[in-house]
């Protein structure tokens, strides 16, 4: 068989600088290869005949594992209706051994979406995750599908518990949330993107263990600065512009990434943990790149360990969730978290200095309560009336009554309760709370043969 000329890949860098997520060690397998300018390659060679040999092997092993006592697994696609999402769902609806699909997607349908996501005609103005759920119920009638009609970023935590996160989604700010989310749960992540610019697609795997890289890993200060600081005033999401990528890039992630996840359901093992895998459609050429544990990453790479609690949002006031806490542990240094998110406090108008009096999650804030009564301006909140803990030594004997409900808090929400030393986690009962989650409320209280049929977990927005 004649062998093609090869040359040896060269180093590369992330958005044309230096890669400091430490180093790369495992061999891109790629002939004639010059890698694109934002991806890290290490030097590596491939010819036709190796290139058979390790697809063979690799089909044989892949077909001897049995999938039965993986059976009943739990997919959640973050971004399920968009340009990779859409045809990343009818894929992990086939997938053997899968029972249940959370698809998470904010958004709706629009004309501009027929030429770069796999949709109809009659899906437009409809919501994403809607759409997508009926088309995996068709594909599979045995499979439990729930849509979540929300950004990543609102969904209470617990309602996102699954065996692996796959993420299709369009923005560092929101990849990054995903990351989180992962890590937070012990799930594997499993994180696609896509450049249309040069038609490159890649597929990054995650598993949370102590020396394992997260997504920050190869950030450095810039790649933070790039996703812009969101100050406390900023209630608003800022959007993210779309990739204008074809539909045939976002299928070539969507098919890279059921891949990866196929062998992770199949082996049980994480063998592709830390790595990406890119394709450069343009010129054919595929590059495998060794991710490190970054020392200096900001993220703590932390997973927690959480305790189901029987109670609901309703039931627990403040106090309570402070008793949370053994007697003896119970300092003035005591605090209450609610999973990264921050607690506002009071909200300001910028126009005509109105101001209203508020005690709630900030992303739980419905429209009616961030609107100006006389201006109809948005309401800003000021750093000093944002918090991302409740003290216990500097609550008012008013606000310690108050429930968690009222906070904004839901059935999933997880809180964290330390007296200062350590600290414990705790995920709300399943009995969702009143105002902006109703939809969750009336979704919940349906028996669990119900979920079957697709529900959608919606947000009050008036």
């Amino acid at each position: 068989m004649p062998r093609y000329p090869v040359r040896a890949a060269t180093p590369g860098t992330i958005s044309r600088r230096d890669f400091t997520a430490g180093p790369m060690t495992r061999p891109a397998r790629s002939a004639k290869a010059r890698p694109p300018p934002w991806t890290p390659v290490t030097r590596g060679h491939r010819n036709n005949s190796d290139m058979k040999t390790i697809r063979s092997n690799s089909l044989r092993s892949v077909q001897r594992k049995d999938t039965s006592v993986h059976a009943g697994l739990h997919l959640v696609i973050a971004g399920a209706g968009g340009n990779i999402g859409s045809h990343l769902v009818p894929l992990l609806a086939r997938q053997p051994g899968v029972a249940r699909l959370t698809l998470v997607d904010f958004d709706r349908y629009e004309a501009k979406n027929l030429c770069s996501q796999d949709i109809e005609p009659a899906d437009l103005s409809q919501p994403k995750a809607e759409v997508q759920a009926r088309r995996a119920r068709r594909i599979n009638p045995k499979l439990e599908v729930r849509p979540i009609l929300d950004r990543l970023e609102n969904v209470p935590l617990g309602r996102l518990r699954g065996d692996v996160l796959l993420g299709c989604l369009d923005s560092k700010a929101s990849r990054r949330f995903a990351n989180e989310i992962a890590w937070r749960l012990g799930m594997k992540f499993i994180d696609a993107g896509v450049e249309a610019s040069a038609l490159l697609a890649r597929v990054n795997t995650y598993v949370p263990a102590e020396d394992q890289p997260c997504y920050e890993c190869a950030w450095d200060e810039r790649d933070y600065a790039e996703t812009g600081t969101r100050h406390p005033c900023d209630l608003a999401v800022p959007k993210t512009p779309p990739t204008n990528a074809p539909a045939c890039l976002g299928a070539l992630a969507a098919a890279l990434q059921a891949i990866e996840c196929e062998k992770l359901l199949r082996s049980g093992v994480a063998a592709t943990a830390g790595e990406q895998v890119l394709i450069e459609a343009a010129t054919h050429h595929h590059y495998l790149t060794r991710f490190s544990r970054n020392p200096k990453c900001r993220f703590d790479h932390a997973t927690w360990a959480i305790t189901a609690l029987r109670e609901t949002p309703r039931d627990l006031t403040i106090d309570d969730a402070f008793s949370l806490v053994p007697a003896g542990k119970q300092t003035a240094t005591a605090s209450l978290g609610f999973g990264g998110r921050s607690l506002v406090q009071r909200l300001n108008c910028p126009g005509c200095g109105f101001s209203r009096r508020v005690f709630k999650l900030r992303e739980r804030l419905i429209v009616r309560e961030r609107s100006c009564p006389k201006c109809q301006r948005e309401l800003l909140a000021a750093g000093f009336y944002v918090s991302r803990r409740l003290i216990r030594s500097e609550l008012a004997p008013d606000a310690a009554a108050r429930t968690l409900a009222s906070l904004g808090l839901c059935a999933g929400d997880v809180i964290s309760v330390s007296d200062g030393v350590t600290e414990k986690f705790f995920e709300l009962g399943a009995q969702s709370c009143r105002g902006n989650t109703a939809g969750l409320s009336r979704q919940l209280r349906r028996s669990a043969g119900a979920l079957k049929r697709v529900q959608p977990f919606r947000r009050r927005t008036l």
